[in-house]
C-alpha cells in the first residue's frame, strides 16, 4: 500500500547541474506506455499515437485518451495502472452523499483533476483518482488535506457516476420534478452528448468488434446497468456499469440509431453505422421497455459478407458444389432451413454473391435487409404501412427479375407466391424454420402448397446449423468416455473398433481464454433428383423421404456434426448442444 503524506511522501530528486542540458528522462506517461506495451495491452502504432498527443501538448489525461479511443477497456486498464503504479483499485465502494472537505476539495478542482474523496478515516484519507501517473496532483492533495492519503485508481466512466452522486447533476436531474417534458427531453439530449456518454458508446462498440462480437446487449437491472456480447453465438464478457449512466446511454443510442427519445412505453427499431478499422458496419438496434428501463440489443452487420464461398462457411467440397449447382439454374425453388441464429441468411448472400455478375436482375425482399451488395435491388418489408413480403413479391415480379431472394417464407400467402414466381421462369431463394431437408416438405404442404406443384419447383433444400469452431493452438486431445463413444457410434456404425479420440476447449491469449475461434456450419443438403421429386408429387411421408436420403447417402445433421468432431474442428459437447444426439438423428427422427 502506498500512503501519501506530508512526511511519508516519495521524496523527489534534487536537480543535478551535471546533468543540465541533456535530454530528460522519460516521464510516468511515457514509461507507462512502454509497459503497456511490453505486456501487451496496446500495440506499438496505438502507443505512437498517443505519445505523439503527449507531444504535441493535446493530450488531458492519458488514461482518458486510452478509453476514448477504445485501445482498452476501461477494467482492463484500471488493472493495468494498479499494477504500474502499485496503488490500490477502487473497488465499489459506495460514494459519500455529500463532499468531503468541500472547502477544500471543490467540484470544479474534482471535476478538473477527476478525483473524489471516498472516506476520512483516523489515520488517513481514500482518494479515487483516474490519473496516477500525474504526481503533482497527488501530491497538491496529501498538501491540500494536511494529512496521509490512500489512493485508490478508479476508471474514467465510474469517476463521472460518483462525481454526479458527490456532487449532483449540474445540467438535468429529477426529470420527475419537472413539468415541461420539451425541457426534460432537451436536458436528456444534453445528457447523451456530455464525454462520459461519448467515450461510454464508444467503449461498447470498440469491445464488440475486439471481441468480434455480433450483438451488444445493454440489460437495465434494479441497480445496474449489465452488458452482454455475443461471439460465436454465445453470450459472454459480461461488463456491469452504474445504473445512472442508463439514461444519457440511451438516448444517444436513439438519436444515433433515429429513433424517438420521448417514446419509452413501445418498442422501437432503428439503424446506424460505426467505423471499424477503416470499413464501415451497419447496426440494427432494437429498444424493448422493461421495468427498470429500455432494454437495448444491437446486431452488427457487415457491409459485406467476409465468406469468400461456401467452403470458408464449413461447407464440404461436394456440398459446396451441390449448393452452387442449384443456385446457377435459371429458375426453381432452393431453399435454406434451421432455427434463428443458424446462418441461413448468410448462406443465402454467399449464394447470390456467387452469381451476382451483372448479367441477371436481382431483387431480394428482407425483413431487415442485413447485408447490402452491389448490384442487387434490395426491399425491406414495412408491415406498418402494409409492405409485407406477400405484397412486396408482388410488385418485384413486374419489375422484370431473374433471380428473387425472399429473406424468410412465413405463411402460405408468401409460399404460393414464391411457387408461382419459380414456375413462370424465376428462381427464388429463400428460408424456412424446419429441423430438416425432409421437414421441408411437409412444412410447405402444410401451409397449403400442392404436392404436384412443389415437385415441379423444388431445386433443393440444405438444412444447417452452426457449431463453434475450437481454437486450433489450444485444442486438447481426450478419449472418448464410453456414454460418448456409444452415441458416436449409433450414428457412426462404420467405424472401425477402438478409442475414439475427441478434442476439448482449452483457452490461450490467440482465442482470448475460450478455447474458440469463429464458428463452422453443419448442413444436410438435399438436391432434388427425378426419384425424390416423384417421391414429393405422391406424397410420401417424411418419414419414409429421409430413409430414402439415408440410403443414397444424404447423411443428416447428426452424423455430419459427429464427422466434425470426430475431426477435431468441434468439441463434441458442442455438438450436443447444438443438435439432439440421444439416439436419434437431429435432422429426420430416425437412425442414422
Amino acid at each position: 500500500m502506498l500512503i501519501w503524506g506530508s512526511k511519508n511522501r516519495p521524496a523527489q530528486p534534487r536537480p543535478d547541474r551535471r546533468t543540465a542540458g541533456r535530454v530528460p528522462e522519460q516521464g510516468p506517461a511515457d514509461r507507462f506506455l512502454d509497459f503497456l506495451v511490453t505486456e501487451g495491452h496496446l500495440e506499438a502504432p496505438q502507443s505512437e499515437r498517443l505519445r505523439a498527443a503527449l507531444a504535441a501538448g493535446r493530450l488531458d489525461c492519458l488514461p482518458v485518451l486510452i478509453t476514448e479511443l477504445g485501445f482498452m477497456a476501461e477494467a482492463e486498464l484500471t488493472g493495468a495502472l494498479c499494477q504500474f503504479s502499485g496503488l490500490l483499485p477502487y473497488a465499489g465502494q459506495a460514494f459519500p452523499e455529500t463532499p468531503l472537505f468541500a472547502a477544500r476539495l471543490s467540484r470544479d478542482f474534482c471535476q478538473r483533476k477527476r478525483f473524489l474523496a471516498l472516506a476520512e478515516h483516523e489515520d488517513a484519507v481514500d482518494i479515487a483518482l483516474v490519473d496516477p501517473l500525474d504526481e503533482e496532483l497527488m501530491a497538491a492533495i496529501a498538501y491540500a488535506l494536511s494529512r496521509p492519503v490512500i489512493f485508490r485508481i478508479i476508471g474514467p466512466v465510474t469517476f463521472e457516476a460518483g462525481l454526479k452522486t458527490v456532487f449532483g447533476s449540474e445540467a438535468v436531474e429529477d426529470e420527475e420534478d419537472s413539468d415541461f417534458v420539451d425541457d426534460a427531453l432537451d436536458r436528456l439530449e444534453d445528457l447523451s452528448r456530455r464525454a462520459p456518454i461519448i467515450r461510454l458508446t464508444n467503449h461498447l462498440f470498440r469491445s464488440a468488434f475486439d471481441h468480434g462480437a455480433t450483438d451488444i446487449h445493454v440489460e437495465p437491472g434494479e441497480n445496474e446497468v449489465a452488458v452482454r456480447y455475443r461471439v460465436d453465438g454465445m453470450l459472454v464478457h459480461p461488463e456491469t456499469y452504474p445504473k445512472a449512466l442508463m439514461s444519457g446511454l440511451t438516448t444517444r443510442l436513439k438519436i444515433l440509431a433515429g429513433l424517438n427519445i420521448a417514446e419509452r412505453r413501445l418498442p422501437q427499431d432503428g439503424r446506424l453505422k460505426m467505423v471499424d478499422r477503416g470499413s464501415e458496419v451497419d447496426v440494427r438496434v432494437s429498444v424493448l421497455p422493461t421495468p427498470h428501463g429500455e432494454s437495448i440489443v444491437m446486431r452488427l452487420l457487415g457491409r459485406s459478407l467476409a465468406a469468400d464461398g461456401f467452403p470458408n462457411l464449413g461447407f464440404s467440397t461436394r456440398q459446396a458444389e451441390q449448393i452452387a449447382g442449384m443456385s446457377n439454374r435459371p429458375n426453381g425453388l432452393l431453399l435454406v432451413t434451421g432455427p434463428t441464429g443458424s446462418g441461413k441468411t448468410t448462406t443465402l448472400y454467399t449464394a447470390l454473391g456467387a452469381i451476382n455478375d451483372r448479367s441477371r436482375k436481382i431483387i431480394t425482399v428482407e425483413d431487415p435487409v442485413e447485408y447490402r451488395i452491389g448490384g442487387v435491388t434490395q426491399v425491406q418489408t414495412q408491415a406498418d404501412i402494409g409492405l409485407d413480403f406477400a405484397t412486396a413479391l408482388r410488385s418485384i415480379l413486374r419489375q422484370d427479375p431473374d433471380v428473387v431472394m425472399i429473406g424468410e417464407i412465413r405463411d402460405g400467402e408468401t409460399a404460393r407466391i414464391a411457387v408461382q414466381a419459380a414456375l413462370t421462369g424465376h428462381l427464388v431463394l429463400s428460408t424456412l424454420h424446419t429441423n430438416s431437408a425432409a421437414a421441408t416438405v411437409t412444412r410447405l404442404i402444410d401451409m397449403g402448397l400442392q404436392p404436384y406443384l412443389l415437385a415441379a419447383v423444388l431445386n433443393g433444400v440444405l438444412a444447417q446449423r452452426l457449431v463453434r469452431l475450437l481454437c486450433t493452438d489450444c485444442r486438447l486431445p481426450s478419449i472418448a468416455t464410453r456414454e460418448t463413444e456409444a452415441i458416436i457410434r449409433r450414428h457412426r456404425p462404420d467405424l472401425k473398433p477402438g478409442p475414439l479420440r475427441l478434442f476439448n476447449a482449452c483457452g490461450c491469449a490467440q482465442c482470448g481464454g475460450t478455447g474458440y475461434r469463429g464458428r463452422t456450419v453443419v448442413a444436410e443438403v438435399m438436391e432434388v433428383d427425378r426419384t425424390i421429386r416423384e417421391m414429393i408429387a405422391d406424397g410420401v411421408p417424411e418419414l419414409a423421404l429421409a430413409s430414402h436420403l439415408r440410403a443414397e447417402g444424404i447423411h443428416g445433421l447428426a452424423r455430419a456434426g459427429i464427422d466434425k468432431a470426430l475431426a477435431g474442428d468441434v468439441a463434441f459437447e458442442d455438438v450436443m448442444r447444438t443438435l439432439d444426439l440421444t439416439g436419434e438423428d437431429a435432422s429426420t427422427g430416425a437412425a442414422a
